[in-house]
């Protein structure tokens, strides 16, 4: 029995259903498969894209950084501003050694101290070979270390390649403005082509001398790009990338992570492909000035090679190629493998489609439509839209309706990468905040930083504090000698005054004697009533001889006791000498420590400029010092001439005393004779001419001799009014020493 038309037309649409859905199927699924693909290089593309504009804004970061260094190299006159602080702190730390060693010098050693000086000055260095010069107002080439052919010789109108006379410009700046910069051209030690050099003079007025000190622009400029890399090796992202620099050749300037590349030949360094990827970023950067590069590279502390894309830029002006790469391999392989899961859930979906739609084919012809049209497309098309929002920013985005089977398995596959895209970003703003969290920590230890080098300071200020008060207590210890002295000298004033006028009166005596004596001679006759009359005239010379001898004795005394106290005041004035002499010694010490530090400062370079404005202050405080000190030895060496010029007068007025006293002595004794003769010229006046004669000699003798001690009696209080005027100088140099101390405890108060 044939079979009816409807079954053939129905094996027919069946055959036909079977194969439009096989057909069907087969399109779809060829279809999705290249839409995957497509998928695939579309995100990679994208990821591609955006990490080759990150790199790109990277590698301008750091462009910018070498770009403003160079303007900075370009511009001679913010050079001079540059190393006009660096250079001044060297030259002031130099001129400040040189003044205070000859402040501190007496004059007849002063010339042999400067030739020390600059002896000296010649071995310093700073910043490399740079060193320090010294000429004279008459351009008078004193000590130069590189060029000792100059040394001796007047340089006026020593031009160099400009036409520049430079040393007559030292010599005026110094003349005009005590200090100043100067730039001119001057061959670089061991060279012979002069190159562009700036220097700062300074006027050491003490001396004539101008002393300078420069710097050679190149040197600048090496130390500027030295900084740029410096500055671009310390950047690091959060993920541990960095900048590397190389050069045309290609040479490799600088890699942060392995610096044993530093300075060699990269032309032949290849990747595991062979290709010469730093001739190609070379080349890449020569013929467009920018752009990528894709090879094969290490991961720092990994084995193997992995993919890299890396961006670079050309710095015309230095012949620089600054790069910054990213590894791709974890792109690459997450992209693979989310292609590899779309795939197999394509693949599940439509086996299980063309099962469903064999079977139920010839009954759910319109159903299988209507499902497809339902079931797969339109959620297919919610999560490409959800993909969408997704690839475009929006994380937070969702997805309405329900799904089933793979959809549900794809949805849920693009729920979980979408959380995981979340994490990683929330990681970035972990980072971040940690990043903050050590920021304020650094500032936490700035601040401490801070603290203790106040707390220094104001130990420093103690330290000044407590040596004024031990020279205060010196000072005080000297003023009350000093009343000592001026209370023993009234007190001699008083006796040697007195003694002057009893020796007037005993001289006044004896020439009334005397006359007494040439009447007994002219008037024998009224020889024993002369004799009389000499006798008592000799007893009361005896008795003021005695009292003479008596208040001599108490003037000695006086004197020795004047004698011992200014001996004590000289060994006193002795001891703040050497007390003066060893804050001297630390003074200068001082000064030679922060010339060093100044120094170490200038060849630290941005590193070290807030220590040389440290170690600048410390040199003031020590000049201070010096300076100070300085007046107080001066005080105190008038003080110590004024002790020994008192010594050497009371020296003269003891033994101007002794002499009188030995003068007395002698004159009681020959008053006594006189008395013993006088005595007896009753029973002797047949020799009463004789002895009359013997006495006038006498008398004339005692005259002579108490005529020479009233001498002696002015010369002591002479003597006692120099000393007098001696302790009113001592008084007077202890007031300055006072105000000197009151003026340190004020400045380190």
């Amino acid at each position: 029995m044939r079979k009816s038309i409807i079954v053939r037309l129905l094996i027919i649409v069946v055959i036909g259903l079977v194969l439009e859905g096989g057909a069907f199927l087969g399109y779809v699924s060829f279809d999705l498969s290249r839409f995957a693909r497509q998928q695939a290089d579309q995100t990679r593309e994208t990821i591609y894209d955006h990490e080759k504009y990150s790199l790109r804004d990277m590698v301008d970061s750091a462009y910018s950084i070498v770009a403003k260094y160079h303007a900075q190299s370009q511009d001679v006159e913010a050079l001079k501003r540059l190393k006009a602080r660096e250079l001044k702190l060297v030259v002031e730390s130099a001129a400040s050694l040189v003044q205070a060693h000859m402040a501190a010098t007496p004059a007849d050693r002063k010339a042999q101290v400067a030739r020390e000086l600059l002896g000296m000055l010649r071995g310093l260095r700073f910043a490399g070979d740079n060193y320090i010069w010294v000429n004279d107002l008459d351009t008078v080439v004193l000590m130069h270390p590189v060029s000792p052919q100059l040394e001796g010789k007047a340089q006026r109108g020593l031009r160099d390649a400009r036409g520049k006379a430079m040393f007559d410009e030292f010599v005026a700046v110094a003349r005009g403005k005590g200090e100043g910069m100067v730039d001119y051209m001057w061959p670089k030690p061991g060279q012979k082509e002069a190159q562009v050099k700036v220097s700062f003079v300074r006027l050491v007025p003490e001396l004539g001398w101008v002393i300078g000190a420069g710097a050679y622009l190149d040197d600048i400029t090496g130390e500027l790009k030295r900084e740029a890399l410096d500055q671009i090796g310390r950047i690091r992202l959060s993920d541990g990338n960095y900048f590397w620099v190389n050069d045309l050749q290609p040479h490799m300037v600088m890699h942060p992570i392995q610096p044993e590349l530093d300075g060699t030949d990269l032309s032949q360094k290849t990747d595991t492909t062979g290709k010469r990827l730093f001739v190609e970023m070379a080349q890449v950067a020569r013929d467009k000035g920018e752009g990528t590069v894709a090879y094969r590279f290490g991961k720092p502390g990994k084995g193997g090679d992995y993919q890299k894309l890396s961006y670079v830029k050309l710095f015309q002006p230095w012949g620089w190629v600054i790069g910054m790469g990213v590894y791709m391999d974890e792109v690459d392989e997450e992209i693979l493998a989310e292609q590899a899961r779309f795939n197999s859930a394509i693949n599940g979906l439509m086996g299980r489609s063309g099962l469903i739609g064999l079977c139920i084919a010839a009954l759910m012809v319109g159903l299988v439509v209507l499902y497809i049209h339902h079931r797969l497309k339109q959620p297919m098309g919610q999560l490409v839209g959800y993909a969408g929002q997704v690839a475009s920013g929006d994380l937070d985005a969702t997805v309405s309706g329900r799904f089933r089977g793979e959809i549900q398995q794809l949805a849920d596959a693009l729920y979980v990468m979408v959380a995981s895209l979340k994490e990683r970003m929330e990681e970035a703003r972990q980072k971040g905040r940690q990043a903050e969290e050590e920021a304020a920590h650094a500032r936490a230890a700035t601040a401490e930083a801070e603290e203790a080098r106040s707390r220094a300071e104001h130990a420093k200020a103690e330290g000044m504090l407590a040596a004024a008060g031990i020279l205060d207590a010196i000072v005080s210890s000297l003023t009350q000698a000093s009343r000592q002295v001026a209370d023993l000298s009234t007190e001699i004033s008083t006796g040697a005054e007195g003694q002057r006028s009893r020796i007037t009166e005993t001289a006044t005596a004896m020439e009334e004697m005397n006359a007494t004596i040439l009447e007994v001679a002219g008037n024998s006759g009224k020889a024993a009533e002369n004799a009389d009359h000499a006798r008592l005239r000799a007893q009361d010379g005896a008795s003021t001889a005695n009292a003479s001898v008596t208040a001599i004795e108490e003037v000695q005394k006086l004197a020795v006791a004047l004698k011992s106290n200014v001996a004590e005041l000289g060994v006193k004035a002795e001891a703040i000498g050497q007390i003066m002499n060893v804050i001297n010694d630390i003074a200068d010490q001082t000064n030679l420590l922060a010339l060093n530090a100044a120094i170490e400062a200038a060849r630290a370079g941005d590193a070290g400029r807030g220590f040389a404005v440290v170690a600048d202050e410390v040199r003031k405080l020590a000049e201070k010092t010096m300076s100070a000190t300085k007046e107080v030895g001066e005080a105190i060496g008038t003080i110590q001439q004024a002790t020994r010029e008192n010594t050497r007068s009371v020296e003269h007025a003891v033994a101007a005393v002794d002499k009188a006293t030995e003068l007395v002595v002698l004159s009681g004794k020959a008053l006594r004779e006189i008395v013993q003769l006088s005595e007896h010229s009753a029973d002797r006046v047949r020799s009463i001419a004789t002895a009359a004669e013997e006495q006038s000699a006498a008398s004339e003798e005692i005259t002579r001799a108490l005529e020479e001690i009233n001498a002696l009696s002015g010369r002591i209080t002479d003597g006692i009014g120099q000393a007098a005027d001696a302790q009113q100088e001592l008084n007077r140099q202890c007031l300055k020493l006072k105000e000197l101390i009151d003026n340190i405890k004020r400045e380190n108060g």
